[in-house]
């Protein structure tokens, strides 16, 4: 484990060494889970400012009681009964979005990003009629959380889009057990995290499909490892401590690196294997009290996907290595991915 100094931290990047600070959250605080950087930032700004900023990370740095309270709450959008019922709702989109499929498009910003925002629009309940309105002041705040580079422009748009958010969900009927700025943040965590995560999952899926998908469930799996679509996030010192024989102060910041975990040759190999066994399992999900909320629904999205692309028929443009990855810390998955329909033989 290494100190990075540009963005403030140390990077922890073997497997073992991951499970272990994700299983004591009360050494490793999750209070700067986007790290020293957006802290820094945040405290320069007005007020309110710091409020609407705040909110994006306020679910996932939260800590003990109020973690464990918020996400009681959540919970109710995500069980298992829950996620089947949206099932077949989510195989209706797919297949209407391939069927008017004709030509080629940028799988990434033409498929996966609408879909994936439109099933976080069911599970947030927002009516049809609001869905155009729901997708403008939403897009500005992905620009800011997935965007490469965070420009003075980028950072206005998300004030003002945050400012539509608030006022849209600060009426919502939806986990009113919370307090209005539990709700908002609540809401706001939901989209980001259905949103881009899986975008990322998505795309990446289509990517790799050709290196071959039986079982479904196993391929997605092997590709949530592989392709890593939320890399990592930060963690806090709370006291002194050590992580794999490396003292960490007080105060100190790591970086939970998912992704090289996820790499790790003393557990896992290189190969794309749908075949491998569930255990150990991989981190793409996170581990322990912030194991990721909507794990099942990004894995029924994704299940949903695989199976249509394939019966469907769709064709990458370009060879996969000619493909570029975005250029982020957290968020990971092509920035662009050109398909179209296949030629049918004959």
């Amino acid at each position: 484990m290494e100190f990075e100094p540009t963005i403030g931290a140390y990077v922890v990047s073997r497997y073992d060494h991951l499970r272990s600070v994700l299983g004591a959250p009360e050494t490793f605080s999750s209070r700067h889970m986007a790290g020293p950087q957006l802290a820094a930032l945040a405290a320069s700004l007005p007020l309110e400012q710091q409020r609407l900023l705040a909110l994006m990370s306020s679910l996932n740095s939260a800590d003990g009681f109020d973690h464990t309270r918020i996400r009681r709450v959540a919970n109710q959008k995500f069980t298992p009964m829950v996620v089947r019922r949206m099932a077949e709702g989510i195989r209706a989109k797919v297949r209407k979005a391939l069927a008017e499929l004709d030509h080629e498009i940028d799988f990434v910003s033409g498929f996966a990003a609408p879909l994936a925002l439109s099933v976080i629009a069911d599970v947030l309940e927002v009516p049809d009629a609001d869905r155009e309105l729901f997708r403008s002041f939403v897009q500005p705040v992905l620009d800011l959380t997935n965007g490469e580079e965070v420009t003075p422009e980028v950072l206005g748009a998300y004030f003002a889009g945050m400012t539509e958010f608030a006022a849209y969900f600060g009426r919502t009927q939806l986990f009113t057990e919370l307090p209005e700025r539990d709700r908002l943040a609540l809401c706001l965590a939901l989209v980001v995290a259905g949103t881009d995560s899986t975008t990322n999952l998505l795309s990446s899926l289509v990517l790799r499909l050709g290196e071959g998908a039986a079982p479904v469930e196993g391929f997605v799996e092997e590709v949530i490892r592989l392709e890593s679509p939320f890399r990592g996030f930060f963690r806090t010192a709370t006291t002194d401590t050590a992580v794999g024989g490396v003292r960490v102060a007080e105060g100190e910041h790591l970086f939970l690196d998912f992704a090289a975990g996820n790499r790790d040759t003393s557990v896992f190999d290189e190969v794309l294997d749908p075949q491998r066994p569930p255990v150990p399992p991989h981190l793409g999900f996170g581990y322990g009290t912030h194991y990721c909320l909507g794990a099942q629904l990004a894995r029924t999205e994704a299940r949903v996907v695989v199976e249509e692309v394939l019966g469907h028929g769709v064709e990458l443009v370009d060879a996969a290595a000619a493909v570029r990855y975005r250029r982020h810390l957290i968020s990971h998955g092509p920035a662009e991915l050109m398909v179209r329909p296949a030629k049918r033989p004959g």
